[in-house]
C-alpha cells in the first residue's frame, strides 16, 4: 500500500513538473516572438521619395535671397566662404567684428559672432 501511494505521489509530482515546464516553454515562445516581422510593412519607395523631396528642399534653401537684418546660416560662416581679398572684389573694408562672406553669387557682410547681415552685394562675375 505504501508503495502504491509513493508511486502515485511521484507520478503526480512528475506530471505537475512536466505541465509547468510546457507552460514555461510556451511562455518563452511567446516572449521570443513578440514582434512578428511578417506584419512589418515598410515601403522603401516612400523613403526614396522623402529623400528626393528633402534634397529638393535643401536646394531651394541654398539659393535664397539674403537681406539686411537676417542671420547668415552657420554653415556659411565657415572659413570656406570667407573673402580675405575684399579689395580685389571691389568691396569696402569690413568694420571691426564683421567680415565678408561669399555665398552663391552674393557678397555678404556679416557679424562674426552672431551672423547678423549688415550688407548684401550681388556679384557681377
Amino acid at each position: 500500500m505504501k508503495r502504491l501511494i509513493i508511486t502515485t505521489l511521484a507520478a503526480t509530482l512528475m506530471a505537475g513538473t512536466a505541465l509547468s515546464g510546457t507552460a514555461m516553454a510556451a511562455g518563452q515562445r511567446y516572449d521570443d516572438h513578440r514582434y512578428d516581422h511578417r506584419y512589418d510593412r515598410h515601403d522603401d519607395r516612400r523613403d526614396e521619395r522623402r529623400a528626393y523631396r528633402d534634397g529638393r528642399r535643401d536646394e531651394r534653401r541654398d539659393y535664397r535671397r539674403w537681406q539686411r537684418g537676417q542671420r547668415l546660416d552657420a554653415r556659411y560662416r565657415d572659413n570656406r566662404y570667407y573673402v580675405s581679398d575684399w579689395r580685389r572684389h571691389g568691396l569696402r573694408a569690413p568694420p571691426r567684428g564683421y567680415r565678408w562672406q561669399r555665398v552663391d553669387d552674393s557678397y555678404i557682410l556679416a557679424a562674426v559672432a552672431t551672423g547678423l547681415i549688415a550688407s548684401v552685394i550681388i556679384a557681377n562675375n
